[in-house]
């Protein structure tokens, strides 16, 4: 998700930024786009030094960076969260979809993820904006940090076609925490019934290409997932799916920092499971109105109405998405 302007990283490394903040007497953090300082009132217990470590994920290296202001308890469950949070996007797309990135955490007053955003120079770096009375259940039940994480395995497109990368970061968070328990599937297909409409086409509609309104581009691109996902596997025999296309990508190097076209990226998904399915849609979608049944979708899947129905035409199909 990035919910900020973003603008051109300074060349100076986050480390430095962090040492030198800290070693100035006073206690600041880095916010905005991409830095800015302000003063923080550090809580007793809080650090005024910022702690670096590197946690290891198979065989890649995240550089978890707390700012100033953080207490050691704090850290210690945010270390769990990161390292929960990058393990269900391994196990989504068979590893770590980067050698490594910065994990960098932010301190604001209050609780819960307060949202994050991916920058890929000067180097790869994942920033958090996170309040410092953050709860065990709020890090269990947040969404921020794999959406963020799975930007990495997306390259990068142009900003016209955004909807891809938020499209493709908002349905993958919720497969890959329902894969491993951090969301039920009951949730997840509960949640989509109640988010996906917002990706349909309004009145003025150009299609996903053209469209780059707020609804459009994480929801519009996410039922274009979903459609995908569920051609695939139609197709498949429930062989192989959306997952296997992306690990596909990630396979012949595409990822966040390198430059593609959302067509090669689609056509480089379809080689790896030998099918046209997302190349077609795509055509379908990208300059067309067109709306989507999604009370139709529902139905053959088996979702309607919050319960799961596994006499439904396209059980097997909703099972295999989450299995």
């Amino acid at each position: 998700m990035n919910p900020e302007p973003v603008s051109a990283p300074t060349a100076l490394s986050r480390r430095t930024l962090l040492v030198d903040l800290a070693g100035a007497g006073c206690a600041a953090l880095m916010l905005g786009a991409p830095y800015a300082a302000r003063a923080v009132n550090l809580q007793p217990g809080a650090t005024a030094q910022p702690d670096i470590e590197t946690l290891r994920i198979l065989r890649s290296r995240i550089e978890l960076q707390f700012a100033p202001g953080f207490s050691k308890a704090l850290q210690a469950a945010a270390r769990t969260w990161a390292i929960t949070s990058a393990d269900a996007v391994a196990r989504y797309f068979g590893r770590f979809p980067v050698p490594k990135v910065e994990l960098l955490l932010v301190p604001e007053d209050g609780s819960g993820v307060r949202g994050g955003v991916t920058y890929a120079e000067p180097s790869l770096l994942i920033r958090i904006r996170l309040g410092r009375e953050t709860t065990e259940a709020q890090f269990v039940d947040d969404w921020v940090l794999v959406h963020e994480m799975v930007h990495l395995a997306i390259p990068q497109i142009p900003r016209a076609q955004n909807w891809l990368h938020e499209g493709l970061a908002t349905y993958v968070e919720s497969v890959a925490r329902g894969r491993v328990g951090l969301v039920s599937a009951k949730t997840v297909w509960r949640e989509w019934a109640k988010a996906m409409p917002q990706g349909q086409p309004q009145t003025g509609d150009a299609g996903l290409d053209h469209t780059p309104t707020w609804g459009r581009t994480y929801w519009g691109g996410a039922m274009f997932c979903l459609l995908a996902d569920v051609e695939l596997l139609k197709r498949s025999g429930l062989r192989t799916g959306l997952q296997q296309a992306l690990q596909g990508v990630l396979a012949a190097g595409g990822q966040y920092g390198v430059p593609w076209t959302v067509e090669r990226i689609l056509a480089t998904g379809d080689a790896a499971v030998g099918q046209t399915a997302l190349t077609e849609l795509y055509e379908r979608m990208k300059a067309s109105a067109e709306p989507i049944d999604l009370a139709g979708l529902w139905r053959e899947l088996g979702t309607t109405g919050g319960t799961l129905n596994d006499q439904a035409p396209l059980a097997n199909v909703r099972r295999a998405i989450l299995a």
